[in-house]
C-alpha cells in the first residue's frame, strides 16, 4: 500500500499588489508532493518564486501576498483555509523554516538561549492547549480540523519524541521550568554541533560564526519537533566547508528524525550533494521537476540546461568561459500569453510565445513544461576558452604585509600574518579560503582603505604603504574595488548616472561637458542601457546593480581592480554573466584583477593563480589548475574536498534539451 504524501500541494497560485495597484502574480499552479524523511530541492533565479512558494505554505507572505488559488494539504488539512489560530499551532511545530540570513534572523541583543527559550516557550504553550483540548499533545495528534472541529479520522501523527535527542514523554500537563527548557535548549544545540554549548548557551549572535549562526537558526527550527522544513538559501553565504557541515547535519537529521526537508537554493552542487527530487521553477511557475540525478544529468527543458551550463565546475580548467543565460527573467506584474522562457530560449518558435505548455509527465519519474521534440535535442558544445593574453609586467606587489585588531579587554586579533603576494598586469590571482581567513582584510589594505601595520606596498615598483594626502588620492585612483553587496554598496538616494560620475568628479578625471557622454560610454562597456542613468539602483536587479558598481570602478581608469566576493549573492546565470564581463574587461583594458570568492570552481576558471589563506597567512599560492589538480597544503585539499560538484562524477555531458522544446 502507498504511504500518503505528509505535504501535497496543488495548484498553488500566489498574488501580490504592486505599489501601483498592478497585480503580481508570483507563484502560478505550483504542485507537488513531500513524503516523510524525503528531501525536495526547489531551484531557480531570483524572483521565479521558491521564496515565495515556501512563505505560503505557512501563509507568512509579506505586505500584499496572498494566496489566490490551490490548496496546501498537511496531512489531508488544507492550511490555505486554515484560521490564524490553526496556524499558529502548525507554524514551528508541524512546519519549521531556517532562514537565509542568521544575521537579520536572530535578535543581537539577546543571547542565543534566549532565543531557543522563547521558541520552547511558545510550542509547548500550543502543545499544553491542545492536551487540554480536543489533541494529544504526547503523541502529536493533532485532533483539530481547519474550523477548529474535532477529526476523529485523522491518522494519529507518528511519536516524534525520541527524534529530536529527548526521552518520549507521556503527556505534558504544565509547561517545563526554566531548568528544563535550559536542559532542553542545550540538547538542541549539542544536537545541531556547536562545540561546548554549556558555555556558548549565554553568547550573543556576533560571537559566532557564520556557519554556527546558521546551525542556531536550524536548532530554533527543530525545536518545535517539525515533521516538515523549510530552508530557504541556508548555505549561500558560507564558505565550501561550512556549506559541507550544514548539508551533513540536514541530511543526518533527515534521516535520524524523518523530517522531510524542502531545500531552496540556487547552488547545483548543494542540489546534487543533499536532495533525492528537484523542482525546477521559472516565471512563477514549475518548468520540470523529477529525481535529481535525472534532471541533472538529463535535463529535458532548456530553462534547466541553461542553469546547468552556467554553473561553474571544479573539473573544468582555467580559461573556461562560463555560459549565461541571455535576457532577465520576465515581469510578473504583465501578462504572460505564452511560455514565461521563451524570450530567452533559443529554440523557442512563434507558438512558444502565444501558448503556455502545460507540465507533462515525459516519463515515469520526470515532469516539464516543454513539448517534446526528440528530433531537435543537440549536446551543448563543449565550453569555450578565453582567449586572455599573458600577463605583463608587475603592477601590484605585497611584501610581508600584518595587520592586527584589538578588541574588548585589550585583546588583539591579527588578520594578516606576512602576507605576500605579486600581481602582473592583465592577470588574476584569485584569493579563496574560509570566513575570517583576512580575505577581505587584505583587499582592504591593498587598496588602501585600511593602514597596515607592518610589510610594504607596492604599486608600479613604487613604494606606496604610507602615502602622503596627494599620493594616497593618486594611489585610490589607480586601485579600485568593486564590492560584495551590490545592494549595500550603492547609495539609493543618487541615480545611476550620479554614482558612476561620483569618482569622476572626485579624480577630475573627465571635464564636467564630458561626464554625461562619459558615464554613457561606462554604462555601455558594462552591458547596460545609458538611457538607465537616470534611475536610481532599486530600479535594477542584482546583477545590473553589479555592473554598475564595475562601472563605478572603472570610471578613474584603475590599471588593478579588487573585487571581494563580487558574485557570491548572485543567482548562477547572473555569476556567469558578471564573471564574463570582468574577463572581457580585462582583455580589453588590460586590468590586473584580485578575485576574491569562496566558490573554488569560479576562482579556477577566472584566475591565471591562486593562493589559499588561512589564519590571516597564505598557505600555497600557485597556478590555477596545478593547484587544484595537485593541491600541496591539507587545508588546500579540505577546501577542494568539501566543494560541491552539480553533477555526479558518473553522469555524462549535460544535453541542451533532451529531447525537448520550449513549447
Amino acid at each position: 500500500m502507498t504511504t500518503p504524501p505528509l505535504l501535497e500541494v496543488r495548484g498553488l497560485d500566489v498574488g501580490f499588489t504592486t505599489p501601483d495597484g498592478r497585480p503580481l502574480h508570483a507563484v502560478r499552479d505550483v504542485s507537488f508532493t513531500l513524503r516523510r524523511g524525503e528531501t525536495l530541492a526547489v531551484v531557480g533565479e531570483s524572483g521565479s518564486g521558491k521564496s515565495t512558494t515556501a512563505l505560503a505554505l505557512l501563509r507568512m507572505l509579506p505586505g500584499t501576498g496572498r494566496i489566490t488559488g490551490g490548496s496546501v494539504l498537511l496531512d489531508g488539512e488544507d492550511l490555505a483555509t486554515a484560521t490564524e489560530d490553526r496556524l499558529r499551532e502548525v507554524r514551528g511545530a508541524r512546519i519549521g523554516m531556517i532562514f537565509q540570513d542568521p544575521m537579520t534572523a536572530l535578535n543581537p541583543v539577546l543571547s542565543i538561549g534566549r532565543h531557543l527559550d522563547e521558541v520552547l516557550r511558545a510550542h509547548d504553550d500550543r502543545d499544553r492547549t491542545t492536551a487540554h483540548g480536543t489533541g494529544t499533545a504526547g503523541t502529536g495528534t493533532d485532533g483539530i480540523g481547519a474550523d477548529g472541529a474535532a477529526t476523529a479520522d485523522k491518522a494519529p501523527r507518528p511519536d516524534r519524541s525520541t527524534r529530536f535527542g529527548r526521552a518520549p514523554r507521556p503527556d505534558r500537563p504544565a509547561r517545563p521550568g526554566k531548568a528544563a527548557r535550559r536542559a532542553r535548549a542545550l540538547e538542541l544545540l549539542r544536537l545541531v554541533g556547536i562545540p561546548d554549548p554549556e558555555r556558548r548557551l549565554d553568547d550573543h549572535p556576533h560571537q559566532f560564526s557564520g556557519g554556527q549562526r546558521q546551525r542556531i537558526l536550524i536548532a530554533m527550527a527543530l525545536a518545535g519537533e517539525p515533521d516538515v522544513l523549510l530552508a530557504d538559501e541556508p548555505t549561500t553565504a558560507l564558505d565550501a566547508t561550512v556549506q559541507d557541515q550544514i548539508l551533513t547535519l540536514l541530511g543526518d537529521l533527515t534521516r535520524t528524525t524523518g523530517t522531510a526537508l524542502v531545500l531552496i537554493t540556487h547552488n547545483m552542487g548543494v542540489v546534487a550533494r543533499a536532495c533525492e527530487r528537484v523542482l525546477v521553477t521559472y516565471g512563477g511557475t514549475v518548468v520540470e521537476d523529477g529525481p535529481t540525478a535525472e534532471v541533472l544529468t538529463r535535463p529535458r527543458h532548456p530553462y534547466t540546461a541553461g542553469l546547468l551550463a552556467a554553473v561553474p565546475r571544479l573539473s573544468a580548467p582555467s580559461g573556461t568561459r562560463l555560459t549565461g543565460i541571455p535576457g532577465t527573467p520576465p515581469d510578473l506584474s504583465l501578462p504572460l500569453a505564452g511560455c514565461a522562457f521563451a524570450a530567452r530560449c533559443a529554440l523557442a518558435e512563434e507558438h512558444c510565445r502565444t501558448t503556455a505548455p502545460p507540465l507533462v509527465a515525459l516519463t515515469d519519474t520526470v515532469r516539464a513544461a516543454c513539448l517534446p521534440a526528440a528530433e531537435r535535442a543537440e549536446p551543448l558544445p563543449p565550453p569555450a576558452r578565453i582567449d586572455r593574453p599573458a600577463p605583463g609586467a608587475v603592477v601590484l606587489a605585497a611584501e610581508g604585509l600584518r595587520k592586527t585588531y584589538r578588541g574588548r579587554g585589550g585583546r588583539t586579533f591579527t588578520a594578516l600574518d606576512d602576507v605576500s603576494l605579486t600581481l602582473a598586469a592583465g592577470e588574476t590571482l584569485g584569493i579563496v579560503g574560509e570566513s575570517g581567513s583576512g580575505k577581505s582584510t587584505l583587499a582592504r589594505v591593498l587598496a588602501h582603505a585600511h593602514p597596515s601595520d607592518g610589510g610594504r606596498i607596492l604599486l608600479d615598483g613604487e613604494d606606496v604603504t604610507r602615502p602622503g594626502r596627494a599620493e594616497l588620492h593618486a594611489v585610490r585612483r589607480r586601485v579600485q574595488m568593486v564590492f560584495q553587496d551590490p545592494y549595500a554598496s550603492l547609495n539609493p538616494r543618487m541615480s545611476v548616472g550620479e554614482i558612476v560620475a561620483e569618482p569622476l568628479r572626485a579624480f577630475g578625471t573627465v571635464a564636467p561637458a564630458e561626464r554625461a557622454d562619459r558615464v554613457a560610454e561606462l554604462l555601455s562597456l558594462v552591458g547596460l542601457d545609458p538611457a538607465a542613468a537616470d534611475r536610481h539602483p532599486r530600479s535594477f536587479s542584482g546583477g545590473q546593480r553589479q555592473r554598475v558598481g564595475i562601472a563605478r570602478a572603472l570610471a578613474p581608469e584603475p590599471s588593478v581592480l579588487i573585487c571581494d566576493e563580487p558574485v557570491s549573492a548572485l543567482d548562477v546565470s547572473v555569476q556567469a554573466q558578471i564573471v564574463g564581463l570582468l574577463t572581457d574587461l580585462q582583455r580589453d583594458l588590460g586590468l590586473a584583477l584580485v578575485f576574491i570568492a569562496h566558490d573554488l570552481a569560479v576562482v579556477r576558471q577566472v584566475s591565471h593563480r591562486i593562493a589559499v589563506m588561512h589564519e590571516g597567512r597564505i598557505v600555497e599560492t600557485g597556478a590555477a589548475d596545478d593547484l587544484c589538480e595537485r593541491p600541496r597544503d591539507p587545508y588546500t585539499r579540505a577546501l577542494l574536498a568539501a566543494a560541491p560538484e552539480p553533477v555526479p562524477v558518473t553522469a555524462a555531458p549535460v544535453p541542451a534539451t533532451a529531447g525537448a522544446v520550449s513549447a
